[in-house]
């Protein structure tokens, strides 16, 4: 157990953020909810390759955009303002825009990938599953990203202070602040009515790809149907 009144202790305690950066990993989902919720309107609502290219383009540009840029600015996203906790270089001192791109490296190539394969499915007309493809390829995709998670989990475990490995890419450290609880409470409204619209939401896109996983390819489903 550790002395309360110890500097050394009260600098340990500095770095136990692993639970509050789990939190602002939800709330920071929950203040890009109004995008998602556009995103789903729109994949139902259209079929146009034009307006779903220049959409999914847009879309994953601001995601990028919210988590490097707040990250650049002000060393939190608004998620971490919310629960308390702030990127700071490993040194103590702000945070680059070079090292808040470093941090997102992995998001960034998996981004890059993914407006590959959805613009190239759109360009030919397949559009279900968000035009990823066969549900397997999207199984294995979300499979190799909860590896991913997995690994920065266990990283932050297993060092002091708490570092994941992103957070060794990039030179940096995260560290406990004055949270904002004024902001935490609008984000976790936003997240319960995030989760209330999902909830209530029929989302025809996704629903069209696990019909096709179930009948066949996308070419076979089409076949079928004349």
């Amino acid at each position: 157990m550790t002395d309360p009144l110890d500097p050394a202790a009260d600098d340990l305690n500095r770095y136990r953020t692993f639970w509050p950066r789990i939190g602002a990993l939800f709330l920071d989902n929950a203040a890009l909810a109004p995008l998602y919720w556009i995103d789903q309107v729109l994949w139902n609502a259209t079929t146009q390759p034009f307006v779903l290219v220049s959409w999914v383009v847009a879309l994953n540009v601001a995601v990028l955009a919210y988590m490097i840029g707040f990250v650049a600015k002000f060393g939190q996203t608004p998620g971490k303002m919310a629960c308390g906790v702030k990127i700071l270089d490993v040194a103590g001192g702000p945070v680059t825009f070079r090292q808040a791109v470093l941090r997102e490296i992995v998001p960034l190539a998996t981004t890059i990938w993914y407006l590959f394969v959805q613009v190239q499915n759109l360009l030919v007309g397949a559009l279900a599953n968000r035009a990823m493809g066969p549900m397997t390829i999207w199984n294995w995709e979300l499979a190799i990203m909860f590896g991913w998670t997995l690994l920065e989990v266990l990283t932050m475990l297993t060092n002091a202070k708490r570092r994941a490995i992103h957070d060794f890419i990039a030179g940096t450290v995260v560290v406990r602040v004055p949270a904002r609880s004024g902001l935490r409470w609008a984000l976790v409204a936003l997240l319960v009515a995030s989760m209330v619209v999902s909830w209530n939401t029929k989302d025809r896109n996704l629903e069209e790809g696990y019909r096709q996983a179930g009948q066949g390819s996308p070419g076979a489903v089409a076949a079928a149907e004349k």
